[in-house]
């Protein structure tokens, strides 16, 4: 099979890299854990759902979350182990109407004295892409769920940096600017106190084109987000609609790895069904194709894939969780807003060429540097060949000086394979060598391999 987008993330080490308030509600008095996302990370359809059937397909597909849920369907959320954003239509209004906190509290303090306890909720949807003006009201009722249901999501989704009723403007070339970072996202933060910094922007724009939009975007996210110790969750496309392709396995890679390399702790399908929304006397978006389950409910050419891709990240996630961004470049083509690599970068180019995404983290726990680099070229793969910031020996001095050696005494035009090779506590080295570099190594050779340290230090 080829895959058009190779994705890497290696741990860096010596050779690798790797509100109206009812009289009677008042805050429950049990401590509950405060809202994190160091623990879940959601790999969530931004979808609504109307039946069982669709949430067992969302499941088996590798989704744990579920951005519209009615309250009938939580013990079915929980029998396929789904997380729940708890909707109901008394506290979000229907699409082109402003946001009301009297309204909603009103409903939401009966919810969450129904529901709260349920295993499968993890929040209540609030708004989807609020104008500035709805920031106050949306502000209550963030302040309302704190108190009342601590430990859930207030959801809020925010608009990308293309579009502002609120500015009567269309961002179509470049982003928002600092306009879209300090007003639109930061007043979010000062103003809503929102727990998670989540937005949307579908970029696959023409039948083979990406806008540079999807990394702006992601970029003031991404700042704001650091900032202000929030948590980053994006919404990526999963239909083709209007003026959007049907994505393929390279538009859905790049999306998603893309947002991972910027820090992101949660990822969302837009959608998951071909069938317009049911709820919020939401728009006709129309032509809404391709996308996982289609408008009978059944599968598309998109599950499989989508459900390959969720199986990736989830192995990932466990590493993911305990990895903190530290810093995001670009070589080759440098967008808007972003740098390339500097002097203190891990990795200060690529040979061969190409276009890549590189975000670098320190683990946690550890303190230990990691990296993920991605391909940027949604049509080939990429050979993957770094050059690091700081010299090792066997790779960057012995490995070059024997093929040199290769090509000089033996007349070889092209680069001569180098096989990794020991003995015993020698075989343990040589996998090492070959696995962390593959890249380098075109083999390995390991006799009698001493694979544990409890021949030399016991138990210790």
């Amino acid at each position: 099979m080829n895959y058009h987008l190779k994705t890497y993330i290696k741990k860096a080490s010596l050779l690798g890299m790797l509100t109206v308030i009812t009289a009677c509600q008042q805050p429950k008095e049990e401590a509950t854990e405060p809202f994190d996302m160091n623990s879940f990370f959601p790999l969530m359809a931004w979808d609504d759902v109307r039946d069982e059937s669709t949430i067992q397909k969302m499941s088996e597909c590798g989704i744990n979350s579920i951005a519209f849920v009615p309250p009938t369907l939580l013990d079915a959320c929980q029998k396929y182990g789904m997380k729940a954003i708890v909707f109901d239509q008394g506290v979000t209004p229907e699409w082109d109407k402003p946001f009301k906190a009297d309204v909603a509290n009103k409903r939401l303090g009966e919810l969450i004295e129904k529901y709260n306890d349920h295993p499968a909720v993890y929040g209540y949807h609030l708004k989807d892409e609020p104008y500035i003006a709805e920031y106050g009201e949306l502000g209550k009722s963030v302040e309302f769920v704190k108190q009342h249901a601590p430990g859930k999501w207030p959801y809020i989704n925010l608009f990308p940096n293309y579009g502002f009723p609120d500015t009567g403007e269309w961002y179509a070339e470049s982003g928002a600017g600092d306009w879209y970072k300090n007003e639109y996202l930061q007043r979010f933060v000062d103003e809503c106190k929102g727990l998670v910094l989540s937005y949307d922007n579908y970029s696959l724009v023409g039948e083979d084109g990406f806008s540079d939009n999807y990394w702006t975007n992601l970029w003031d996210a991404r700042s704001v987000s650091l900032q202000n110790n929030l948590p980053l969750h994006t919404i990526v496309l999963s239909v083709g609609f209007h003026g959007c392709r049907i994505p393929t396995i390279a538009d859905l890679s790049i999306q998603v790895f893309g947002a991972l390399a910027y820090g992101a702790r949660g990822i969302a399908y837009w959608k998951f069904v071909s069938e317009v929304l049911s709820i919020c006397d939401a728009p006709e978006l129309g032509d809404l194709r391709g996308s996982p389950l289609d408008e009978f409910g059944e599968p598309t050419a998109m599950y499989p894939l989508l459900k390959n891709l969720n199986h990736r990240i989830s192995n990932m996630i466990p590493v993911l969780l305990k990895l903190r961004s530290d810093n995001v470049y670009h070589i080759g083509e440098i967008p808007e807003k972003h740098h390339g690599a500097t002097e203190k970068s891990m990795i200060q180019r690529i040979e061969g060429g190409g276009n890549f995404i590189v975000g670098e983290f320190t683990h946690t726990e550890d303190g230990s540097h990691w990296v993920m680099v991605v391909n940027k070229n949604l049509k080939s793969s990429a050979l993957f060949r770094p050059v690091y910031n700081k010299k090792y020996y066997i790779v960057d001095e012995a490995v070059p000086k024997i093929r040199c050696l290769s090509q000089e005494r033996n007349g070889w035009d092209d680069l001569p394979g180098v096989i990794a090779f020991g003995c015993s506590l020698g075989a343990t080295h040589a996998v090492n060598l070959y696995l962390r570099r593959p890249d380098i190594f075109c083999g390995c050779l390991a006799l009698s391999g001493i694979y544990t340290a409890h021949y030399g230090f016991g138990d210790y």
